[in-house]
């Protein structure tokens, strides 16, 4: 059993059709789901399902915002693998299912007290559902082998509605993380799982990942060099971004104190005392300690404004 957690807010325009593709999973699973304060309906919607797979969460209309939201449902859940899922996309029918079996071949490998991430590739496409870019990945120019926590450090390429992950990792991010001191959950998530444990990509995009003017985020617009472009006639955003990543070590390394194994914790303090040297120095030491972007044009994006 897989239990998906379900965050809505405003969701009637695409929710019927996302409840659809989840009624055709070919695994078992039962939807944990929870909206935060909706005025179009989508509680309603909801609640009438005539399917004892659907349960309300227990802080319904709290405004607790996107992370927060799913970081409660993390709580409720008690199954032993655990969905995340977004109000408005479409999933393949075989997404729980080709997870699920990478989840078995990981545990088998790594134990089931290990905790385990596994994600994959989506396909952005347009408020009604025409194909925009046939891999997320490639779009984004990301890297599915960039999954160690250096790496991940730097640039997140772990998309919340891929996330599938065992309760050794779910009990993990359901007791550290807190939602006013994180940038996105998904993010926590995947680093959590790089410094505890494992990190697994299937590569087929199992999700068609809807992009339109509601996102809370979503793909980049434009593709690489067109974003490198941007990224040069707007320095200070890009400096921003990577400023970001040093806040967001932080807030991981606080709010997992003591409890981070001591390889994982070097590597974050490492990465933390990076951002105080010269730049001279600095790029070095990135370069000397993994701390690298996914594709060319980024690190050397990297290289400019880091």
């Amino acid at each position: 059993m897989v239990s998906v957690l379900l965050a809505t807010f405003e969701g009637m325009a695409h929710l019927p059709e996302q409840i659809a593709t989840l009624r055709g999973q070919t695994a078992d699973f039962r939807v944990l789901w929870q909206d935060d304060g909706s005025t179009d309906g989508t509680a309603d919607f909801l609640a009438s399902l005539a399917d004892g797979r659907f349960t309300p969460g227990n802080q319904q209309g709290q405004h607790l915002g996107a992370t927060g939201n799913f970081l409660s449902l993390l709580r409720q859940d008690d199954a032993p693998y655990t969905a995340l899922c977004d109000q408005d996309d479409l999933w393949q029918p075989e997404k729980l299912a080709r997870c699920l079996a990478a989840m078995v071949q990981a545990e088998a490998a790594y134990g089931p007290e290990t905790p385990i991430l596994i994600h994959h590739d989506c396909r952005v496409v347009s408020a009604d559902g025409a194909v925009l870019h046939d891999s997320f990945f490639r779009h984004q120019g990301w890297d599915p082998r960039a999954n160690t926590l250096p790496r991940l450090l730097v640039q997140n390429n772990v998309t919340g509605c891929t996330c599938v992950m065992n309760a050794a990792l779910r009990r993990l991010v359901a007791e550290h993380a807190r939602a006013e001191s994180l940038f996105m959950h998904d993010w926590f998530i995947a680093l959590t799982a790089a410094a505890f444990g494992h990190i697994v990509f299937v590569d087929a995009p199992l999700v068609d990942y809807r992009q339109h003017g509601s996102n809370v985020l979503g793909a980049s617009r434009h593709g690489l060099i067109r974003r490198g472009i941007a990224a040069l006639r707007t320095p200070e955003r890009a400096r921003d971004r990577i400023r970001l990543t040093y806040r967001q070590a932080r807030a991981f390394r606080d709010l997992y104190a003591g409890a981070l194994p001591e390889t994982a914790a070097a590597i974050v303090d490492g990465y933390l005392a990076i951002g105080g040297l010269p730049k001279s120095k600095r790029l070095a030491a990135l370069k000397a300690g993994g701390y690298l972007m996914q594709s060319p044009l980024t690190r050397l994006g990297q290289r400019i404004f880091g």
